[in-house]
């Protein structure tokens, strides 16, 4: 398959460089410099170097013909990029985002190619322009946003190494993933803490347990299942760092917008405890953009 992997970075990356061992990769870049290294240097993945296509996003002329897009940019910048990427697809799109503000807008959208969103479930960790660390093997999951091809991609793209499963209800998978974003993310940064010690400590897994029914609630899917659920990822995750604790330390920014921000404007009753991590976020964020200065 000819598959275009727009983002380079760390499901960017991952996708690419496990993708372009079997199918025709092209991976679009933000800047030049990056879509330069990874030609000159292969994609490193542990111990293999993976060849692929690079090119800046600015050059979509340069892309012809397609069978699938993939895109991996976070959500704060999928809006423009969609605009330019409507114009060009001709061909199925799929949508690696967390959070699911993008399923708002692609829902009042008419299109003639099919709209799939996915779930993905490895951690990553860019290392560098072109070098990723795979921190944890599990699944991307796709279910059909619009049409029905997600069944059909997922059988020409799932490899045991790197399993790509369908799923039936793409609310109940984005929003199962959504609900434990909107626990893990903002307290682990807000609190400095690994993922495993939201449940070592009474007081941030009662805090947590809350934070999930609210999310439950505003998104219309079970608590008590998604509260184990959300037990399970943090178990399974205990000893790393949230991608939104690493953004903070960083000084970048968050997506606390697609995620908390999700959960508060859909919701149908009062979110207190949303409330706080979502502004105490935002404030967490222009503390640390000073410290940046």
């Amino acid at each position: 398959m000819k598959i275009n992997v727009i983002g380079g970075g760390a499901i960017g990356l991952l996708a690419a460089a496990k993708l372009g061992r079997f199918h025709d990769v092209r991976l679009l870049t933000r800047t030049r410099e990056q879509s330069d290294e990874i030609t000159v240097k292969g994609l490193h993945l542990g111990d293999e170097v993976i060849t692929v296509e690079a090119l800046p996003a600015a050059d979509w002329q340069d892309l012809g013909q397609s069978d699938v897009w993939i895109v991996c940019v976070k959500q704060y910048d999928l809006q423009a990029i969609w605009e330019k990427l409507k114009l060009h697809a001709n061909a199925a799109v799929v949508f690696l985002q967390n959070g699911m503000n993008h399923t708002d807008f692609l829902q009042v959208e008419d299109f003639d190619y099919p709209i799939i969103v996915g779930s993905v479930e490895h951690g990553a960790l860019r290392i560098n322009s072109h070098t990723v660390e795979h921190t944890g093997e599990a699944a991307i999951r796709l279910a059909d946003l619009s049409d029905h091809y997600a069944e059909v991609l997922v059988n020409q793209l799932n490899k045991p190494d790197f399993p790509i499963l369908f799923e039936q209800n793409w609310h109940m998978m984005l929003g199962t993933k959504l609900i434990a974003n909107a626990v893990i993310n903002p307290l682990t940064a807000i609190y400095r803490v690994k993922n495993g010690e939201l449940l070592e400590h009474p007081a941030f897994e009662r805090i947590a347990k809350v934070l999930c029914k609210e999310a439950a609630d505003a998104l219309g899917l079970e608590g008590v299942q998604q509260w184990a659920n959300v037990r399970r990822i943090i178990n399974a995750t205990k000893a790393n760092l949230s991608s939104m604790h690493r953004d903070i330390q960083a000084g970048r920014q968050t997506e606390i917008e697609s995620i908390s921000g999700y959960v508060r404007d859909h919701a149908k009753q009062a979110v207190p405890y949303t409330d706080f991590v979502y502004y105490s976020i935002l404030g967490l964020t222009k503390q640390q953009e000073r410290t940046y200065l």
